[in-house]
């Protein structure tokens, strides 16, 4: 019975996150306009936001308890790390610090991922 709860919460919560993904990307190409290039960035960018302030207000921590893996798809990952790292510097140092050591493990993950995907690229190049 604890298998069939875990895999219906992890179904429900990522339908609904999924509904709510579905709902920035067709309020931005309303705002936008259909084929604005601008249109998926700006979803993105709304729900890194909507991530971040769940986190931080401590509800998407609820909410990955209900869902398991199922909360893992829009707004994991690279937000939660942002908004603990920040959470910590600012209980370590207030503010200033928070938005210190979420920056830092910001642009960490951003130096990281593109020295790894230039290093992939040189290897794909090199290789044809």
């Amino acid at each position: 019975m604890d298998v069939a709860k875990r895999l219906f919460g992890a179904f429900f919560v990522g339908g609904c996150l999924g509904l709510a993904c579905q709902l920035f990307a067709s309020l931005w190409r309303m705002a936008l306009g259909a084929d604005s290039a601008y249109a998926v960035p700006a979803a993105l960018v709304s729900l890194g936001v909507a991530g971040g302030v769940l986190y931080v207000a401590g509800l998407y921590q609820k909410i990955e308890k209900v869902g398991f893996f199922g909360a893992a798809l829009p707004f994991s990952g690279l937000v939660s790390a942002v908004a603990g790292q920040y959470l910590d510097g600012e209980k370590e140092g207030g503010p200033r610090r928070g938005v210190a050591k979420g920056l830092g493990i910001f642009l960490y993950v951003l130096g990281l991922g593109s020295l790894v995907a230039a290093a992939a690229g040189a290897v794909f190049f090199l290789s044809l």
